[in-house]
């Protein structure tokens, strides 16, 4: 069982350093991505793998594109329908290597990515496991008490969870999550039990999982 929050689908480190583009700030960019709940290390990364499939005279705009992409394969879930939106304006090559796939599973990617945004190529082979969130805050984590109870949001993606006295709001991806402190406990949602994702807790475990019928 994984014992700290991370995707299964980041599994690879990240190592790649990008290129210097001119008018373009990309350890500004980093920064953001962090700050915005993403890796800027995987930021860096994911970019540099695009980056390396485009000719030395790259548009700007293009560039720009990338940066978008490699933000949200970052974890930066705000990114996602603008990355998801740009991803055509990139080279076949340059976008699948930024996402980290093989060219020849983009297709099936983006096409699945339409109606669910935990599908990647290795989620049957890990049986619908996509991600594990929260973890002991005394190990870096953000919860005091273990999460026991878990309702489906509105959002598709989105979840409550309780953990002690205190809720908390659970937004997904297959790259990336982010916690919110809730106010208060959250009304029930209808139709929770048509939904493929699910939000997963273990008898004493500080951990929370994402997971994903296999039928789905």
């Amino acid at each position: 069982m994984i014992r700290r929050p991370g995707h299964l689908a980041d599994a690879e480190p990240p190592t790649a350093v990008p290129a210097d583009v001119p008018g373009l700030d990309l350890e500004r960019a980093a920064t953001i991505v962090r700050a915005s709940g993403g890796s800027a290390e995987r930021f860096r990364h994911a970019f540099a793998a695009g980056q390396a499939h485009l000719p030395p005279d790259t548009a700007t705009d293009r560039l720009v594109a990338l940066a978008g992409v490699a933000g949200w394969r970052a974890g930066v879930l705000g990114l996602r329908a603008d990355a998801f939106g740009h991803l055509a304006d990139l080279p076949r090559t340059a976008a699948s290597a930024a996402l980290g796939l093989a060219e020849s599973d983009l297709d099936a990617f983006l096409e699945r990515q339409r109606t669910d945004r935990f599908w990647w190529p290795g989620r049957t082979a890990q049986r619908g496991y996509v991600c594990a969130v929260g973890g002991f805050a005394g190990l870096g984590g953000a919860w005091t008490a273990p999460p026991t109870e878990t309702r489906p949001l509105d959002d598709e993606g989105s979840f409550a969870v309780l953990t002690g006295q205190r809720w908390w709001r659970v937004d997904a991806d297959v790259w990336g999550s982010r916690l919110v402190p809730l106010e208060g406990e959250p009304s029930a949602v209808g139709g929770g039990a048509g939904r493929a994702a699910s939000l997963l807790t273990f008898a004493e475990s500080y951990l929370a999982w994402v997971h994903v019928a296999e039928h789905a």
